[in-house]
């Protein structure tokens, strides 16, 4: 284990840079990664949760299983034997893609945890050209067995027994033909030196304690050039060349010698172009101002060259005559390119980034060409460098097309949102406006009195089938979301004897009307309460048994089960299972029946109507509520759809110490604010475990975006989680900006990994609630947050008041004529009084008539001829009085969306109720805005 200082380790575990990721020492002894930096996530070719969660799930399963071996120091921290702290192993990304990485990596304490923080470099183009580097020396080998026989001497020898087990040759000695030992050999060879020099250094570099040494050191090829007086009398330079294996068999270390005349550098410089000529057009070394060519011919470069015209010459005079005069201005920096390509620079860069890289783009003969400039330090001491030229022109202009058609596939893209959101937008504005005029019927026929019971009954059921529908909508007009796979399977606490009433209800008068026999079975027991997303597995089944009343004919039966298979870990398994005495299907359709716009009969499509989607959007529901749908069916006799899903299991109804605060999971909106996207990730999965929905953000803007939009909805947060410790603002100034649009409402809980005692009084005047240590566990938070919400609930009851919006006058802004009658209704059952107006001009010039504070409050609705409501509101605001600029205007519109939200505020509204109205919440916003002031106030949107 390594120990520094406590800052270094603060730091190391606050950020992470380059291609790194930290792991932390898990009960079992292994390392799991806890935290991976961007860049190495992207070296992995995917996200950095990704990565975390399947080498948490399955460690080193990211390793090529041949390289696992070498990374088996992560489950015993164990440093190698030879005491390396790296290694260069395999990798597959998540896309399948094989890596090479040359992995460095150290263990340390801290803070009472063992940690791992391992670097990854891609060493993928490095591995691929020793790759080219095995093949060039195998060819060599190959060719020197070629010209074994013209070798002057090869032979092979035994080190570890001193024998000479082969030995051939073109100039072979009389004395190697007596079968001596290998030592007698080179004891022999010293008398054929004329030299002393060249005695001396064969018998330091090939005698044979010396060549078990430097093979032990990992050195296995050793070569001089001497002086050497051949048998046949000549004298000439001889190459000796020693190669070191060991044999697979015995263990035993073997010699393979070679006496060659020195023609070896030919055939390295052969060798060098083959290999190094497919990448570089010139290779070139610079020493002291000069520059010598190595590889490369000007003459075999076909076009866009520039290359020089002398092999040597000066570097500055190759620069300045034969390059800079070519440079393409238009794309390039001239006199920033110079000083890239200065003596002095490359001096100062290639200490700290080696290979140093300069792009220069040309303009030659009217072409333009993409070059590359790499230098390379032979010796840093003596300015000794090699210079590596490329031409990569024709893989930019590939890039280029490329990019090119990226960017029109972007434009239409964007295009194609662009509609799509008008069309969403224009869709729902035409589908609610009418059910506003349902919805708001059936609550004022609610209201009047002497009602049947079974009238009664039956406007609850309209009213519940209306929401039910209204809730379709919704999801069918958010197809964007379901396109871009961002479709949300809330984790939400229900009643499930309500989900099957709300079910039972809609399905039941469809067999009425029609003539069918419905009946529910429910088999074994079944809790009151369960967690998972009711909304959509509600639709899931209506979807079903729709089909199946559709596609019975009377008299017939439908019938839903619903059974608990099994309750294991807190999870209960459910089966529910629908059947039909209808007209059945193939079994050859049945594969299809999940496809999009898929119908065994296209006949039918004009008999039973549908869109085609219906089935293939209830699999992909089932599927991301990780549940399965399967099919049987008989042609006329029916068909049988079996659905398997797994609920949570409540532990609210349990707990006494919570059932004494009044709070559902499906009533609350939470929002969590951290700058780390991985603490937001952490707080969403432990609120989603409880049953709770969430949002989070990341900066203060963000935050104050978020709750301006909500509360000008009316549907402020109920709990705010905020880090005490963020980037320009801390927790408590984003608590004092959130404090400012909503006041009082909402608990606001600090989250932190530190002493909060210094900042525990300012936080508590700043309107914080409490706090919580990080990092959070499930247990923790619903403690913490219950007991903000009782204190808050206690704080509520004693200032809550009834609704009062009693004598005050509304002015209403709505073209349709049946749902401005219904608000006028609602309002005077409240006794306000509303003034009509049927566009948004009407309302502006009713509103400059009736004079100052004639009205308490505007009602304006968005989409509407003459002058919309953002128009009528912009003309109402700019008028010069304080009363105009003050007086509430409240948005109410089918537009629900975001954007048509923040359009609503920037034109100066205070509030945006989205249509079909709750009544109690359009009292409750005009009762805050009129009486309390509670409005944002147009010009408040941050």
């Amino acid at each position: 284990m390594y120990n520094f200082e406590p800052e270094f380790y603060k730091a190391l575990m606050e950020s992470l840079d380059n291609n790194s990721v930290l792991r932390k020492r898990n009960e079992n002894g292994i390392f799991v990664p806890i935290r991976c930096s961007r860049e190495f996530a992207e070296m992995m070719e995917c996200e950095p949760e990704q990565f975390l969660r399947v080498e948490t799930e399955e460690p080193l399963s990211t390793i090529v299983p041949e390289d696992r071996d070498k990374g088996a120091f992560l489950l015993n921290n164990k440093i190698a034997d030879d005491g390396a702290n790296h290694t260069i192993l395999r990798k597959r990304t998540m896309k399948g893609n094989i890596i090479w990485v040359d992995l460095h990596y150290a263990f340390f304490n801290y803070d009472g945890g063992q940690y791992a923080y391992c670097n990854y470099f891609d060493v993928t183009a490095l591995k691929e050209n020793e790759a080219q580097i095995q093949s060039a020396y195998n060819s060599i080998k190959d060719e020197l067995h070629a010209i074994a026989l013209e070798s002057l001497v090869t032979l092979r020898a035994n080190l570890m027994t001193d024998t000479i087990e082969e030995i051939s040759g073109r100039d072979v000695y009389d004395t190697d033909k007596d079968n001596r030992s290998f030592s007698a050999l080179l004891r022999d060879r010293l008398n054929y030196f004329p030299l002393e020099t060249d005695r001396k250094k064969f018998q330091e570099t090939f005698n044979p304690l010396s060549l078990i040494a430097k093979y032990n050191l990992g050195q296995t090829s050793i070569s001089e050039v001497l002086f050497s007086k051949r048998a046949s009398g000549r004298t000439c330079f001889v190459n000796y060349t020693v190669t070191l294996r060991m044999d697979p068999e015995t263990g035993n270390i073997m010699v393979f010698a070679t006496e060659v005349e020195y023609n070896s550098e030919k055939v390295s410089e052969t060798m060098n172009e083959k290999i190094l000529a497919k990448q570089y057009d010139m290779i070139t070394y610079i020493t002291d101002g000069q520059y010598g060519v190595v590889i490369g011919d000007a003459k075999n470069i076909k076009e866009g060259s520039i290359f020089p015209k002398e092999k040597t010459g000066s570097y500055m005079d190759y620069i300045n005559n034969e390059v800079m005069p070519f440079v393409y201005e238009e794309e390039v920096d001239k006199e920033e390119l110079l000083k890239k390509l200065m003596p002095e620079t490359i001096d100062r860069e290639i200490k700290v980034n080696e290979p140093y890289s300069v792009s220069v783009v040309c303009k030659i003969d009217g072409g333009v060409y993409y070059k590359r400039f790499d230098f390379y330090a032979v010796d840093l001491e003596s300015k000794f460098y090699i210079l590596l030229k490329s031409d990569y022109t024709r893989l930019q202009k590939e890039q280029s097309a490329m990019n090119e058609q990226l960017r029109e596939a972007l434009k239409e893209a964007e295009q194609a949102s662009v509609a799509k959101t008008a069309f969403l937008s224009r869709m729902s504005h035409e589908i609610r406006t009418p059910m506003n005029a349902i919805i708001g019927l059936d609550t004022i026929a609610l209201q009047e009195e002497n009602l049947s019971e079974d009238l009664k009954d039956n406007l609850n059921k309209i009213g519940s089938s209306a929401r039910y529908l209204l809730s379709l909508i919704n999801d069918i007009l958010d197809m964007s979301r379901i396109e871009s796979g961002r479709m949300v399977i809330k984790n939400e606490e229900f009643e499930f004897h309500h989900f099957l009433e709300d079910i039972n209800t809609i399905i039941y008068s469809q067999c009425q009307d029609k003539g069918l026999n419905y009946d529910c079975f429910i088999h074994g027991k079944v809790d009151e309460r369960y967690i998972a997303d009711s909304n959509k597995l509600k639709q899931v089944l209506i979807n079903i048994l729709g089909n199946a009343v559709k596609f019975t004919n009377a008299p017939g039966n439908v019938s839903l089960s619903v059974e608990c298979l099994t309750k294991k870990d807190k999870h209960s398994k459910f089966r529910f299972v629908v059947k039909d005495t209808g007209i059945g299907m193939d079994a050859d359709y049945l594969p299809k029946i999940f496809d999009a716009f898929s119908q065994e009969d296209g006949s039918n499509t004009n008999k039973y109507g549908g869109s085609g989607l219906g089935m293939a959007i209830t699999k992909n529901i089932v599927e991301m509520m990780n549940g399965t749908i399967k099919v049987d069916s008989v042609k006329g006799e029916g068909s049988t759809f079996t659905i398997e899903v797994v609920f949570r299991d409540s532990e609210l109804g349990s707990d006494t110490k919570l059932q004494d605060v009044s709070i559902k999971p499906e009533d609350m909106r939470i929002l969590v604010i951290d700058d780390d996207p991985i603490a937001c990730q952490h707080a969403k999965i432990v609120l989603e475990e409880s049953g709770y929905a969430s949002e989070t953000c990341m900066t203060k803007q963000e935050a104050v975006d978020f709750v301006n939009l909500y509360h000008a909805r009316r549907e402020d947060f109920n709990l705010i989680l905020v880090d005490l410790r963020m980037p320009e603002y801390d927790g408590i100034d984003v608590t004092r900006a959130i404090r400012e649009i909503i006041g009082k409402e909402a608990a606001i809980i600090i989250l932190t990994a530190y002493n909060w005692s210094e900042v525990e009084e300012e936080a508590i005047d700043a309107g914080v609630d409490g706090f919580m240590r990080k990092p959070l566990y499930g247990e923790n938070v619903i403690r913490e947050f219950y007991a903000a919400f009782r204190r808050r609930q206690l704080n509520y009851e004693k200032t809550k008041r009834e609704v009062n919006i009693e004598d005050k006058k509304i002015l209403l802004a709505e073209d349709v004529d049946i749902n401005a009658k219904i608000m006028q209704r609602l309002l005077k059952m409240k006794g306000a009084e509303a003034e009509h107006a049927e566009n948004g001009k009407r309302a502006y010039e009713i509103f400059v008539e009736k004079g100052e504070n004639y009205f308490d409050a505007v009602l304006m609705d968005i989409r509407m001829p003459e002058w919309d409501g953002l128009k009528a509101t912009e003309e109402i605001r700019a008028l010069d009085t304080d009363y105009a600029k003050k007086i509430p205007i409240v948005a109410m519109t089918a537009n629900a969306f975001d954007e048509d939200v923040q359009r609503s505020l920037q034109a100066g509204m205070d509030a945006h109720l989205s249509k079909p109205v709750e009544p109690e919440k359009l009292y409750e916003t005009l009762d805050s805005l009129i009486n309390e002031g509670g409005g944002i106030g147009h010009g408040r949107l941050c």
